[in-house]
């Protein structure tokens, strides 16, 4: 077994499963087997461990959410992702797992592919995390002595502050939770922006069953309470805390209340974002719109002018040719003038309706002018 390759234990009682699996998953990792829930938690005390587990929910025994839990409670062991694998696909189901401390939940059947790129997901989302717990221990306890000195209140009105400065739908996920993270509290955030739907919690990406089921439950109602966790629902943004201080009722009151103003106003800076990215999106269209008339009218140019050269040559023609018949067709003096004066005059009519269309044109360039202003305020 190669040391280079990322550890999959596939937790499962059925052979045909494992071997689904393992036909899958062992060109690219290294692929450990266990038939139940007891073996998997021995085999979890040997070094090194798996970095994904893919577990059976049906299990004789100790089930798959049983066996998380356990997995989950052990200091050693509670940061390796485990993936459920499931028949069922109901709601209740998938909470369960996520309660029990699942990151993803497969159901079946699903084709090959879908099995690869979740396990490869969550590692490389773990690989993320770890690099950034790193770099966000020393801001955290920055936050943390902050929150101390300025107070329950203070965080909403510092997040609202600094909601003027934000840019995009990223860097407003990110203030949303390191706000809360001032509370004390772990949280995930999702923002369904038409910018850039983002999901992300404390460690940073959201694992994939947290995703769905905040998109699920957002539209359950405003406020959803779920043992220790709440659920907050406003508009385009979820917001769900995992650690309520449920041994503090009125401290959990308070919590709740400002969290629901974070929240708010979280909206309203989402909804402001995406009016300022739809207002860049007319302008561009706006802009492309004159550059696009202004291209079209200087090939008009270009046409009228050809075909003035060219109704000119034809006169010219006309002319030279009318007046070399005046011998051969035995004209007086009179008549050759009144001919000549004929023509004249249609050559200075089809001149007027050029210059009539220059105006139109001038004209059609004015317009241009007046939305290339628009465009540029």
């Amino acid at each position: 077994m190669s040391i280079d390759k990322n550890r999959i234990l596939i937790v499962d009682d059925a052979p045909d499963d494992i071997h689904f699996l393992m036909e899958n998953l062992k060109h690219d990792y290294a692929v450990l087997v266990a038939t139940n829930g007891e073996k998997a938690l021995e085999m979890l005390t040997k070094q090194p461990l798996p970095n994904v587990i893919l577990m059976d929910v049906m299990m004789p025994g100790m089930d798959g959410y049983e066996t998380c839990r356990q997995i989950k409670n052990d200091p050693h062991t509670k940061d390796v992702d485990v993936i459920f694998v499931s028949a069922h696909d109901s709601t209740d189901e998938k909470l369960a797992g996520y309660e029990a401390g699942g990151s993803d939940y497969v159901i079946k059947p699903f084709p090959p592919s879908e099995i690869v790129q979740k396990v490869q997901l969550l590692i490389d989302n773990r690989k993320l995390q770890q690099a950034l717990e790193k770099d966000k221990t020393f801001a955290m306890e920055t936050a943390m002595t902050a929150m101390t000195s300025a107070g329950e209140l203070g965080v909403v009105l510092e997040f609202l502050r600094q909601s003027f400065t934000i840019t995009s739908v990223a860097e407003l996920a990110q203030q949303v939770v390191e706000s809360i993270a001032r509370y004390s509290l772990q949280s995930s955030v999702q923002l369904r922006s038409t910018i850039e739907p983002i999901s992300i919690n404390n460690s940073g990406p959201a694992s994939p069953l947290e995703q769905e089921l905040l998109s699920r439950l957002r539209d359950q109602g405003r406020i959803m309470e779920h043992g220790a966790r709440l659920i907050l629902n406003f508009g385009g943004v979820s917001l769900l805390i995992k650690n309520m201080p449920l041994d503090d009722p009125d401290q959990c009151g308070r919590i709740r209340d400002n969290v629901a103003l974070l929240a708010e106003g979280a909206e309203s800076k989402l909804k402001a974002l995406e009016m300022e990215q739809c207002n860049i999106e007319s302008k561009n269209r706006l802009q492309q719109l004159v550059f696009d008339s202004n291209s079209a009218l200087q090939e008009i140019e270009k046409i009228q002018q050809k075909q003035k050269e060219k109704n000119m040559q034809i006169m010219d023609t006309v002319m030279q040719q009318m007046e070399a018949s005046f011998l051969s067709l035995g004209l007086t003096e009179e008549q050759e003038i009144d001919m000549h004066n004929i023509v004249q005059s249609g050559v200075d009519k089809s001149l007027n309706n050029f210059e009539a269309g220059i105006e139109i044109d001038r004209r059609l360039q004015q317009i241009i002018q007046n939305l290339q202003s628009m465009a540029d305020n």
